[in-house]
């Protein structure tokens, strides 16, 4: 179906009148209408001012032109009527040479009159003028020398006194074709001066016209915007109303309904349609929103629970790990005396049978006795430091497992710092260097196993951006800087940094979002931060902030509140 070009040209309109804003639209429909009755008066006046401009300016090149032509006509008559009055004065020598001279003079302010004529053609491009002087050009040149070439034989008759002869030369010159021509060119003049008269009338009638033209053109524009400014007060306002009935009724249904499907018509591109699109995003985001929150929700619960079961495990291996070292260690006790007692027993057996039997010198040197008196002090020793060793590592894996702790205690930083590296310490051996600045920090409330857990999430993070960088370069030695201090109003800050990869300047605005992460898939869950960002803020009141430098490292600042809010 092809449609007519009006109907296209009437769905553009709306179309164009939709996507304004009620503003525009108001101010559109008043503006038409004054803006309408002002330029329709600056037109009026604007028209009629070229106009009057156009015809003032012909009327003055035509003013220009009469009095050039008439000044012309006026120079043609002058020679004429010298050459008139020589004839009667032709015995009078002198009288002629005089008026010989005064005819010379006209003749060079005539040719200087048609030269002006000649440039004035030119600058105001009057082409019948150009065309006029230049169809008599030759006709003035020859005229002239006729005029000049009687002169001098005049001049020359006067001294001889020949007055027939001098008669003869005028009758001869007025018979010349030349003179002739020129005489038809006076008459020609005459006849062109009055076209130019005509002209001038034509400009006076053409600026009472344009009088007239500027009434009209005003008084048309003023009935025009009337009759616009009425019909579009009655079309916007039924514009505008129409689409907020369709965005209040809509609203209404989703707030009663709970129904985050529906969605508004846009009809309009205005303030409306803008307030109808703003509901419709809007209504998605808080369905959105209510999703996220709801897989939020569910992973959070789902991490808690695993921690707590992790927690209830490590608990349970530290504590089947404590009870055998326990023993062990308290057997050592009795180990290491009874060892003590058997070398001294072999001591004095040495010194007071110095000469033992063969046999048992060889059995000594068979079990190399003087080895066994210095190693198995030493292996005791070292089995006694490995029992102690497994018991820090028992009791951190017990303070770590307290996450499901609901009562705040005063938490000792330093000993969960520690605790914290212990656990990592198969990690840390991979050539990491360690430096713990810790300054004098009072215990602060919180929960122990929360804090925890944010120092391993935030210590795992560095050993995994330092062992990131690790593989692509080996020339910078890995390290992780531990800063504890007291700060301003009443905050214990701890300061955890990495020479390793850094973070991008994109990305550290989006770190503790939940299941943001840079590393790769399957290895982050994005929980990690967002959780400690949930512990340190919600939990314990704190802050936590970050600070990083692409290939030169990351710090994590954490501000912990002395006093329990």
């Amino acid at each position: 179906m092809t449609l007519t070009p009006q109907v296209s040209s009437s769905n553009f309109v709306k179309r164009t009148f939709h996507r304004l804003s009620i503003r525009q639209k108001i101010v559109m429909g008043y503006g038409l209408a004054l803006g309408i009755a002002v330029l329709g008066t600056i037109a009026g006046l604007e028209i009629g001012n070229r106009y009057y401009q156009k015809a003032r300016a012909q009327m003055m090149v035509a003013d220009e032109e009469g009095g050039l032509l008439s000044e012309l006509q006026g120079a043609l008559l002058e020679i004429q009527s010298h050459q008139q009055e020589i004839v009667p004065i032709l015995k009078q020598s002198q009288i002629v040479q005089a008026k010989n001279s005064d005819l010379l003079i006209h003749l060079t302010e005539t040719k200087k009159l048609i030269e002006r004529l000649q440039e004035f053609s030119k600058t105001h491009s009057q082409k019948d003028l150009q065309g006029f002087l230049e169809k008599h050009e030759m006709t003035f040149t020859e005229y002239f020398q006729q005029v000049q070439l009687l002169l001098q034989k005049l001049n020359s008759n006067a001294k001889s006194q020949e007055e027939s002869e001098a008669r003869s030369l005028i009758w001869q010159f007025y018979q010349h074709p030349d003179v002739i021509q020129f005489n038809k060119f006076t008459h020609e003049l005459k006849l062109f001066t009055l076209s130019i008269q005509e002209r001038q009338k034509q400009a006076d009638l053409a600026q009472n016209q344009v009088a007239t033209l500027q009434v009209q053109i005003i008084i048309g524009s003023i009935l025009l915007s009337t009759a616009l400014a009425t019909a579009f007060a009655f079309y916007t306002s039924r514009t505008i109303a129409r689409p907020i009935k369709a965005v209040t009724a809509v609203a209404k249904q989703v707030t009663k309904e709970a129904n985050f499907d529906l969605q508004v018509p846009v009809i309009t591109e205005d303030e409306v349609g803008e307030l109808a699109i703003s509901l419709n995003q809007l209504i998605q985001q808080v369905k959105k929103l209510l999703e996220e929150q709801n897989v939020e929700t569910q992973a959070r619960l789902i991490q808690n629970e695993k921690m707590c079961s992790l927690g209830r495990m490590l608990a349970g291996v530290a504590h089947e790990i404590i009870n055998p070292v326990n023993f062990i260690s308290g057997n050592l006790v009795h180990a290491k005396n009874y060892t003590h007692d058997i070398l001294t027993l072999l001591q004095t057996y040495k010194t007071e049978i110095p000469n033992p039997p063969v046999s048992v010198q060889a059995l000594a040197e068979e079990i190399d006795l003087d080895f066994l008196e210095v190693d198995l002090p030493k292996l005791l020793t070292s089995i006694e430091f490995g029992a102690d060793r497994t018991r820090e590592i028992a009791r951190s894996l017990k303070d770590f497992a307290r996450l499901d702790e609901g009562e705040i205690q005063f938490v000792d930083i330093h000993a969960c710092l520690n605790s914290t590296l212990l656990i990592l310490q198969n990690r840390l051996k991979k050539g990491i260097n360690i430096v713990r600045n810790y300054g004098e920090i009072p215990n602060v409330p919180g929960y122990p196993g929360l804090l925890y857990q944010v120092f391993m999430n935030l210590l795992s993070n560095a050993v995994d951006a330092l062992e990131e960088k690790n593989a692509d370069t080996s020339q910078v030695i890995p390290e992780i800087t531990i800063t504890t201090e007291l700060g301003d109003l009443d905050m214990v800050v701890v300061r955890i940094g990495d020479n390793g990869s850094g973070i991008s300047l994109e990305n550290q605005s989006k770190i503790f979002e939940t299941f943001f992460t840079t590393k790769p898939r399957g290895i982050g869950t994005g929980l990690g931060l967002a959780i400690t960002y949930q512990i340190v803020v919600e939990k314990h009141s704190g802050k936590i902030t970050c600070k990083s430098e692409l290939d030169k490292g990351t710090e994590f600042t954490v501000f912990l509140p002395m006093n329990s809010q």
